[in-house]
């Protein structure tokens, strides 16, 4: 059954985080204790990788942005560089935007995560192999729900890219007809051999699902309810999963391997890939988490709920990447404990963004180069100098 717009409330914008200044307006200073010099380190990193045009980090602690930095070149023309206000397209970092999505409906009442999933949808979700077992949300949210993360020619190619950039992707019908047996779109490879709940294994594809659950319940294209109940009670005035939103002269140019231009475009498994943001913005949904759900008074969650997808597992049949524990999508990388957050790699951007709630910190690095999870990622080099650096701060 359709369920109506809950609510669809105007509010004023908040100042975007913007500049490389923190709220006060003051340059930000790092403790004398510092002997890490990040700046040098970015700088140094986009020096020694030829393939990767730019880095943008940017730290926030005790509610302010800390550290702001960014390397490298964002244009066709290779000579603009980015700011805390360059946009760059992501990927599986947008999961986190998920996550508060499906919670906003559990606090109204409209969702119940350990329920079926097919309760609130207009079609059932089983794995036709086990036909009796039921698929929670919580398993979605936790990637135990059976769904694999399927490649090109594993299932419809119209999950993945559409190269009209004002084009945006309509979840449904598109999502029922994939996971429903006997449909045209339906392919066996969108599930795994083994039982649901049985293996913890990333699964876009069940993200896809979530985001479809959040139109269904709200009523609201995926698109246009994260604008009005998360961007821009949060201020991220500039962020988008929607390119024809953006203005083109503010979003990083994509390049490949060999930093030939490529074509922007909004899909590349919409939702999960395709959101548009800027260090800047980020910054303001890491305070918001950090600070329990609320920032400046706009509140998008209750505390009890940030609490909640923050509280890991530690997985007994583990194939999430960097051997996560996992959050209620929110991930916990093995390497970096204490640390919750997401990483992400397409074809032309690779990022990473992590928060110590104990110490009231976060950080998040934006890359316009595709998969180099390796340099990047968690356990990387430069990944393990961030959090050297980071644990100089906290002494």
């Amino acid at each position: 059954m359709k369920i109506y717009v809950q609510y669809l409330c105007i509010v004023l914008l908040l100042c975007s985080c913007g500049g490389e200044t923190n709220n006060n307006g003051a340059t930000p200073s790092l403790p004398s204790a510092t002997t890490i010099d990040m700046d040098t380190v970015l700088d140094d990193f986009i020096a020694n990788n030829s393939n990767i045009s730019s880095v943008a980090m940017l730290t926030v602690k005790d509610g302010e942005i800390f550290y702001s930095h960014a390397a490298g070149f964002i244009d066709a023309g290779k000579i603009e560089a980015p700011t805390q206000s360059t946009l760059y397209k992501t990927s599986s970092i947008a999961k986190l935007i998920i996550a508060v999505a499906v919670m906003q409906q559990v606090e109204l009442g409209m969702l119940n995560i350990d329920q079926d999933v097919g309760n609130y949808l207009p079609f059932p979700v089983r794995n036709p192999s086990f036909p009796d077992n039921v698929i929670t949300v919580r398993m979605l949210m936790q990637h135990a729900a059976g769904l694999a993360n399927p490649a090109f020619g594993e299932t419809v190619d119209d999950l993945f890219f559409t190269f009209d950039s004002s084009v945006i992707l309509q979840l449904h019908p598109l999502i029922e007809e994939i996971l429903t047996p006997g449909s045209a779109k339906f392919k066996d490879t969108v599930w795994l051999s083994g039982e649901p709940g049985t293996l913890h294994k990333n699964s876009n594809l069940g993200m896809v699902l979530l985001s479809y659950l959040v139109e269904e319940l709200s009523g609201l294209h995926f698109n246009e309810y994260c604008k009005w109940n998360v961007f821009v009670p949060l201020g991220m005035d500039k962020t988008s999963h929607y390119f024809p939103d953006l203005d083109p002269t503010q979003v990083a140019a994509l390049f490949d391997s060999n930093n030939n231009l490529m074509e922007q475009n909004s899909n590349w498994f919409y939702p999960i890939s395709g959101l548009f943001t800027s260090t800047g913005d980020w910054a303001n949904f890491m305070r918001a988490i950090l600070n329990g759900g609320e920032l400046n008074g706009k509140r998008i969650l209750q505390q009890e709920s940030v609490a909640q997808m923050l509280t890991t597992i530690s997985p007994v049949n583990n194939q999430l990447a960097y051997n996560s524990n996992i959050g209620l999508i929110w991930r916990q990388a093995a390497v970096n404990p204490g640390w919750i957050g997401h990483t992400g790699a397409g074809t032309q951007m690779t990022h990473v963004t992590e928060m110590d709630p104990g110490n009231n910190i976060g950080y998040v690095v934006f890359t316009n180069e595709g998969r180099i999870d390796g340099l990047v990622g968690p356990g990387s080099n430069l990944n393990v100098t961030i959090h050297q650096w980071l644990q100089q701060i906290l002494l």
